[in-house]
Order: C-alpha cells, then sequence, then structure tokens
C-alpha cells in the first residue's frame, strides 16, 4: 500500500520528499523479502516483516493533525487512534477465512499450522523499535491434562500445535503467559479439579483456554466461567487461534461438534519421547446411564486404517519405542466404515519396525465378543503386549442392565476366558463402580465374586458420581456411607490377593519405556 496524495499534501516537506522517493524502494524490498521467506515458519516471518511494516505505518501512513510549525504532533495526534469496529470482540467464525467453512477445510499438513488474519499485537516507535504487546514466540504457554489416554493424545496434538507456531511451552503456571485446561467429565472430582484450576489461573492474571470434555459436554459452563476460553474436542486444531484471541485479551467459545476429526498429521509434542499414543476412534455406540462422555465425544467415528498406520510409522521414525491405540472404546472401532478392530490390530503390528511394541486400550465387552480368536492371535505375536483393559462396572446383570451396558456378566466371563485360554498370561484390567443406585447387597457381592474369581492384577475402584444430564442422575442415590462401605470391601479385597506370583523363578524381557526420577 503505498502513501496516497492527501497523505503526503500533510506530511512535512522533508518527510513528503522521502514518503514519495524512498518509499517505493523500501516497498519493494519488503515485498521481496516477503516473497523470499515463504518456506519460512510463520511466526518468524511475522517477527521480521512486522516491525518493518510497522515501521512505515508509524513515519508515512498514519494521518495526522500537524501543528501550526509543520514539524511537531500535537497532544491529540500523539493518542493511538482506535476504531470502535476493531476494538469490538470478533465473531466466532470470523477466526476462519471469508467464503470458507470450518468442516470443508484441507485436511492439515505436518507442522502446519493455519492461522486467521491478526490485528497487530505490536506497534512501531519512531526509532524503529517495537514496542506493545508480546510477538508470538515470547509467549509462554502452560498446558494441564486430565483424563484418559485420548484427552493425553489430544493436548500432545495441541501443544505440538503451539510449539510449532512459536510459542514456549512451560511446566509452571506461574511463569506462562497462558493457561490451556484439557479436562475431564467422567467424575465429578476431576471435572472440579479442571474448573477449579481455571479460576486459580484467572486469579493470578493468565489467559485461559479451557479444552476438552467438560466445555464440550457442557456448554452452559462458560457462562459461568466469564473471561475463559472454550475448545471443543472435535476442534483442537484451531487451539493456536484461540489462545491468540485469549492474550489479547479476547474470549472465544468454538464449542460446535464437528464430525471430521482433526487430522492425525498434526505435530506432536510428547509427554513420554517413547510412547506415542494415537487415537483410533472418536465417540462411541454406546448409550451408558451414567456416562457424560458421550455428551462431549458423540457417536463412533473412526479414523481410516491408512492414517493410523502411516501416524504410527512416522511416530517410530522419531524414535518411540511403543504405540498405544486408544479410543473411548477400541472394540467398536471401524463399524462405521466397515472394518473392525482385529483388522486394524493385525495390520498395525505387520506394519511397525522391530524393537516397536504395540498396546491395545479400553475396550467395552459387547463389541469385542466377536473377534476373540482374531485379536488373541494379535496378543500373541512378539511385538504386542499381552495386556487388555476391558471394564465390567458390575458383577450384577441387574446392575448391567439399569447402566444400559449392553452386556451380561456372563458375557464378560466368555470374554475373558475365551482370550485368556488362548494367551494364558494375558493381563486384564477392569473397573468396578460401587454404590450405583440400583445396587443392592447382593448385586455388590456378585461383584466381589468376579473380582474373588478373576483376581484382576490392575482393578479401578470408583465410587457412584451422578453426571448432570445423564439419566442416572435422575436416580435416588445410595446413602454415602453405603457407598463407601462397598468401596471399602472391595479394595480390601483387592489387596487380599497376590497378581505377579506366577513369575517368581521365570526369566522374561523386560521393556522399559519411562524413568521415574525421585
Amino acid at each position: 500500500n503505498m502513501p496516497s496524495a492527501a497523505m503526503c499534501d500533510n506530511m512535512p516537506l522533508g518527510t513528503r520528499n522521502l514518503a514519495t522517493g524512498v518509499v517505493p524502494a523500501l516497498a519493494i524490498f519488503t515485498s521481496a523479502l516477503a516473497c523470499a521467506t515463504l518456506a519460512w515458519p510463520h511466526w518468524l516471518r511475522r517477527q521480521i516483516l512486522r516491525p518493518l511494516t510497522g515501521i512505515f505505518s508509524a513515519i508515512f501512513w498514519t494521518p495526522s493533525r500537524m501543528s501550526a510549525g509543520g514539524d511537531n504532533l500535537d497532544s491529540a495526534s500523539q493518542a493511538p487512534r482506535t476504531d470502535q469496529a476493531e476494538d469490538r470482540a470478533p465473531e466466532l467464525e470470523e477466526l476462519v477465512a471469508e467464503g470458507s467453512s470450518v468442516d470443508d477445510r484441507k485436511p492439515w499438513g505436518v507442522g502446519e499450522v493455519r492461522r486467521a488474519l491478526r490485528r497487530p499485537v505490536a506497534s512501531a516507535a519512531r526509532d524503529g523499535s517495537v514496542v506493545g504487546a508480546k510477538l508470538p514466540g515470547q509467549h509462554s504457554i502452560y498446558v494441564k491434562t486430565y483424563g484418559c489416554a485420548h484427552n493425553s493424545s489430544d493436548s500432545e496434538f495441541m501443544m505440538g500445535l503451539l510449539q510449532d507456531y512459536g510459542y514456549t511451552l512451560t511446566d509452571s503456571l506461574e511463569g506462562a503467559d497462558a493457561c490451556v485446561i484439557n479436562s475431564c467429565t467422567v467424575k465429578g472430582p476431576s471435572q472440579d479439579s479442571a474448573v477449579n484450576l481455571v479460576k486459580s489461573a484467572k486469579q493470578k492474571g493468565k489467559a485461559v483456554v479451557l479444552a476438552g470434555c467438560v466445555p464440550t459436554g457442557d456448554a452452559s459452563l462458560s457462562g459461568s466461567l466469564e473471561g475463559v476460553s472454550m475448545l471443543s474436542v472435535t476442534q483442537l486444531d484451531r487451539v493456536v487461534e484461540v489462545v491468540e484471541e485469549a492474550l489479547e485479551g479476547h474470549t472465544v467459545s468454538l464449542l460446535g461438534h464437528r464430525r471430521a476429526l482433526p487430522s492425525l498429521d498434526l505435530p506432536k509434542v510428547r509427554r513420554n519421547k517413547f510412547v506415542e499414543i494415537i487415537p483410533i476412534s472418536g465417540g462411541c455406540l454406546g448409550n451408558c446411564s451414567y456416562c457424560k462422555t458421550k455428551h462431549a465425544r458423540g457417536k463412533l467415528s473412526s479414523y481410516s486404517e491408512e492414517a493410523i498406520i502411516a501416524r504410527a510409522l512416522q511416530a517410530a521414525g522419531e524414535g518411540v519405542s511403543e504405540v498405544w491405540l486408544t479410543s473411548e472404546d477400541t472394540g467398536a472401532y471401524g463399524l462405521d466404515i466397515a472394518t473392525n478392530i482385529a483388522n486394524l490390530l493385525e495390520h498395525v503390528a505387520d506394519a511397525l519396525p522391530p524393537k516397536v511394541m504395540l498396546k491395545l486400550g479400553m475396550t467395552n465387552p459387547p463389541y469385542m465378543l466377536a473377534h476373540i480368536d482374531a485379536v488373541a492371535r494379535v496378543l500373541k505375536r512378539p511385538n504386542v503386549f499381552e495386556f487388555l483393559h476391558i471394564p465390567v462396572q458390575s458383577g450384577s446383570d441387574a446392575v448391567l442392565r439399569s447402566m444400559v451396558r449392553e452386556y451380561t456378566s456372563g458375557d464378560f466371563r466368555h470374554l475373558v476366558d475365551g482370550l485368556r485360554a488362548q494367551v494364558p498370561s494375558l493381563c486384564v484390567a477392569t473397573d468396578i463402580i460401587c454404590g450405583f443406585p440400583a445396587e443392592g447387597d447382593d448385586d455388590h457381592k456378585a461383584s466381589l465374586d468376579l473380582v474373588r474369581d478373576y483376581k484382576f492384577p490392575i482393578l479401578n475402584i470408583s465410587q457412584f458420581y451422578p453426571r448432570p444430564g445423564t439419566a442416572a442422575a435422575k436416580l435416588k442415590r445410595l446413602p454415602g456411607n453405603i457407598v463407601k462401605a462397598r468401596s471399602t470391601e472391595m479394595t480390601k479385597l483387592f489387596e487380599t490377593y497376590s497378581t505377579w506370583g506366577h513369575l517368581v523363578g521365570r526369566r522374561e524381557c523386560v521393556w522399559f519405556c519411562d524413568t521415574d526420577e525421585k
């Protein structure tokens, strides 16, 4: 943009001569520099080019009222000019290029960060120095994650996008300019922890973005957390845009649910550099009466086998030694795209290079029952961990019906027995909910009997927490003392049996994937 004749008329004579003589050459130089740096990261180009354009604007293109002498700005002209339209908070979809649709955007490439055109966050003084807010790459971001392996993977993707854009990741909230909190809505305490951290960060003057299942499953939460930006689980690939807005003092809510999942090609910063967590799908086919996660993650939407295998091979090439496949229900994988979990496991195990192990995440019983033999064959491979997480939740069929779990305790026993018959050393982890509203004394005893029969080496015991908006929340709760007593009894039962005694005297291959420094 060249200075207009009217602008030049208002300039002092010396400045006018410089504007009409030197500016064209400087404009050509800046344009050439912009073209030459197209392949550079956007944040680096922005750091180099913005000060140049800011200097030109400050010297030549800012309309000003001159004093009688024509050499000095009067007091009114020294104040920065702001337009009402420029100061208003942006509409949500102004973050997307005009005329495009959020769902129609092309898939992300590796390391690619798509962003909107921003208002300048820095200006140039007359001496050429940059003043004002920090430029991208100078802010530090604190990311806190609650919940499951899928949430952990989402956070790693968001951290990869933020770091790729130029932000610095920090492990300290105190030293951060902004805080991204990836929340979990499975239980009340996990949601409370996330919300309390949001409030603490706001009190410390941080820009805050609440992401994950809590805001996605309960959009009304945005009304109770003033000044906090919100990000849906299906829109984590827009975290850079939301963080930028939050740092500029704007509040943004991107809570619309997209059918298309974020690409697996996004950059990633792994919490554990040896472990790659790959979400193979989002959502599920179940309708559990107590589950709030379904409100956030929605119906089943699976990634293609090609995309999952490509991500696994990329991670292996980057030095990981374990690949974890995770989802809300890995057993349901592929039922929406004409494939299944057994095919995926076999193809990923075939593709992985030597010295890279494969591990399957949580699966509910119903859809895994059809693949007992095929999954057992994969679990016996030397590059696959003999491990499965199969939540049973209760040993009582009556309670399972009230939970709308879509299987019986007999189905669960059939699945575990069928797998252990072919993989004797299989490690089965499971979950038990104590004190569900429909649970009587006999139902609790049935759960104890199930645990006693199978002696699960990993047992996740939790008390029932009613989640707002779920069917189970409408049921009459059991007295708290009964719920606590049953939970304590289940814990004591777990502590009565040995889980790894069968390994004594055996020589086994041990896989190290992390260190614990105390």
